[in-house]
């Protein structure tokens, strides 16, 4: 037996209307960084390319021995 009925489409509706879930989304926008948030963001760029020419150079001397 099925649970939905009219009165379970009546509820939703309600609970939508509540929660304000039929409205538009917000709109999303880009943040302009602080200079210092963008060295971090570079100095992680940084820290990421290194760690990934240490790791290839040591599976290349691993492979040799």
């Amino acid at each position: 037996m099925s649970c939905y009925t009219k009165d379970c489409e009546d509820a939703i509706a309600a609970l939508a209307e509540q929660e304000n879930w039929l409205a538009p989304p917000m709109e999303i926008t880009r943040v302009e960084l602080r200079p210092w948030q963008q060295a971090v963001f570079w100095g992680l760029r940084a820290y990421i390319v290194v760690m990934l020419l240490v790791m290839g150079w040591g599976f290349y001397h691993n492979m040799n021995h």
